[in-house]
């Protein structure tokens, strides 16, 4: 885990400023990686590459990053980690690839070498990075296929710069900053800012599972899909999993998953999540190390998960830590959690406070449940959506009355502070993709006009018009003939855990020198799960528990609360008109409006 950044010159030669910039982009992701830093530039001065280290495969200087493969061909500045590197190494070998390292890093160059893009679907991992071909004199740019690495670019003209924060890019490269609309109303749809946009004008992000790749003297081209996970759903017969063959593949995914010169951690609550991951993980023999966060306001009551977790890491003999905070600690990070955030989100803050427990407790990697929800439908939208659905299908067969009530509820909502989301039910209600908008937006586009100036909400709802839901009762054609519940497992997927958890995940941990890993999105076990989740008989929670032992099963029963964090107390934003997480979102909005940075 690391940070990258990098330039490539389409016109001429870096200058001295160019580089610098270079060393600018990795004093800023500093924290990404304490433990070492690199710089390269091409001999014909038309590339050069950053690195900030977190060492934690090959820790010694061989794992130094950019690193050139033993041809001189290649040069890289990689960003992740490769967990079926090993048996690649083996399969690199006996196709007569040299090797020096023991790192992963030099194995992902010689996959590239070897087989070229072919070689991007063989990694087993979590990626992002940046590779100069020497000899044909082109950049590559790839984003593992869940996006579980995030990965920036901009261009001006002559330029093309890149790092693994947003942020970074806007503080340092000389990229347009003014505020993209696209990022600004997308902020205020669903909590967070949806690729491919940004918060800026001048930066994109490069979609999940997408290689760039550019060549000097020719226009940039747009990203090209290598490998989209969403058309696993239909790959392969739709057929149940048994809760031993749920067991075996996690096994092999959380033993993966474990793989680093390093202690591992565990993230551990009191859900099925994170104890099945450890449960598992003892069971296959591996070395225990737990932490839990927890909650001074929510002592002694049962929001308080650390009691549970604590009994949990017992019985599994795991060296356990539980980190306690109160308000004023809170306050006390709240200045450094606002410069961490890479883009403005109303999520982060539990994975921002339990990434500092767990680095004060020593740990440099840690697993994480995140992914679970999405894959065995635990969020309530499972069974909200399509009761939504079934619902305004009996209403709205009758379209003059769905408007009329669309039309009364509005001003009624207004009227008493509330929000429109329960007037707006029936408009949303008729098929799976205007359902499923509808239970996770955070706002309506009918209220921007009370946050912003039409000369923001018009051009970017515009820019978001291919993510707003447009009436087609599937959500593309790798979509047909999917149950509903695979629908809304897909949209989870791709829409919300891409948006926010994955990307608040990565700039929360980071912000720690943190390596948070994710056994639930790991491509061997997703494939067999999701044709699974396309059957009549989609894998749950309840399957999870049972092939995890007692101590989850027990677990299982007990009612999602999901990782709560006292922010209504500590804001004191609790009233009946908080509206949940606007509040919250407000704050957020405005402290990214009067960043340096981000200046409209």
């Amino acid at each position: 885990m690391c940070g990258i950044a990098g330039s490539l010159r389409l016109t001429g030669e870096l200058s001295p400023d160019d580089v610098d910039i270079v060393r600018c982009l990795n004093a800023r992701q500093r924290r990404r990686g304490p433990d070492g830093e690199g710089l390269w530039v091409a001999q014909d001065k038309r590339s050069a590459l950053g690195h900030r280290r977190l060492a934690i495969i090959d820790v010694g200087e061989t794992g130094a990053q950019p690193m050139t493969d033993v041809s001189g061909r290649w040069t890289i500045s990689f960003n992740g980690e490769i967990y079926n590197y090993r048996e690649l190494r083996q399969e690199l070998a006996a196709a007569g690839r040299r090797l020096r390292t023991q790192s992963d890093t030099e194995v992902l160059i010689n996959c590239v070498a070897e087989w070229g893009e072919a070689g991007l679907r063989k990694l087993r991992g979590m990626f992002a990075f940046a590779l100069w071909d020497n000899q044909n004199k082109e950049l590559w740019l790839a984003r593992d296929p869940f996006g579980i690495k995030p990965l920036y670019y901009g261009e001006t003209g002559t330029t093309l710069w890149f790092a693994s924060q947003a942020r970074a890019l806007a503080e340092c490269a000389p990229v347009d900053t003014a505020r993209r609309p696209a990022g600004l109303v997308g902020f205020y749809l669903w909590g967070s800012v949806p690729d491919p946009f940004t918060w800026w004008s001048g930066i994109l992000a490069l979609p999940a599972g997408h290689l760039l790749r550019v060549v000097p003297g020719k226009p940039v081209p747009a990203p090209k899909l290598f490998l989209g996970i969403e058309a696993l759903y239909t790959e392969g017969p739709s057929e149940p999993i048994s809760a031993k063959e749920l067991k075996v593949a996690l096994r092999d995914s959380i033993a993966h998953h474990f793989i680093a010169d390093v202690p591992v951690g565990v993230f551990l609550s009191a859900g099925v999540d994170s104890t099945a991951l450890a449960s598992i993980a003892s069971d296959a023999g591996f070395k225990l190390h737990t932490v839990t966060l927890a909650f001074d306001e929510f002592s002694g009551t049962p929001k308080d998960e650390a009691p549970l977790a604590e009994e949990t890491a017992r019985l599994l003999g795991a060296d356990h830590t539980t980190v306690r905070i109160g308000k004023e600690e809170f306050w006390g990070l709240f200045k450094d959690l606002m410069e961490s955030m890479d883009q403005p989100t109303t999520d982060g803050l539990n994975t921002y406070l339990v990434s500092r427990a767990a680095a004060s407790a020593g740990l440099k990697v840690v697993l994480s449940g995140l992914g679970s929800d999405e894959l065995l439908g635990g969020y309530p939208s499972f069974w909200q959506v399509p009761k939504l659905v079934s619902i305004g299908g009996h209403v709205l067969g009758r379209a003059l009355l769905g408007r009329v009530l669309d039309q009364m509820g509005r001003p009624i909502a207004r009227f008493f502070n509330a929000s429109p989301k329960p007037a707006s039910g029936l408009k949303y209600a008729g098929d799976i993709e205007h359902a499923y908008y509808l239970r996770r937006c955070l706002y309506l586009p009918d209220e921007l006009e009370m946050l912003m100036d039409e000369s923001w909400s018009k051009p970017g709802l515009e820019e978001l018009a291919a993510l707003l839901p447009k009436g087609d009762p599937h959500l593309g054609r790798d979509l047909e003939g999917l149950s509903p519940h695979a629908v809304v497992s897909q949209c989870e997927v791709r829409q919300y855990m891409r948006m926010q958890p994955l990307r608040d995940t990565d700039w929360a941990s980071m912000a720690h020198s943190l390596e948070v890993r994710v056994p639930f999105l790991d491509l061997p076990l997703f494939s067999r799960l999701a044709p699974a989740i396309a059957s009549r008989r989609p894998p749950g929670k309840m399957d999870l528990a049972s092939c995890a032992g007692p101590i989850a099963t027990r677990l299982a029963s007990r009612p999602k609360t999901g990782f709560l964090t006292p922010v209504p107390e500590w804001l004191a934003i609790g009233s009946a008109k908080s509206r949940g997480l606007r509040p919250w979102a407000d704050r957020v909005a405005t402290r990214f409006r009067h960043s340096p940075a981000a200046a409209p």
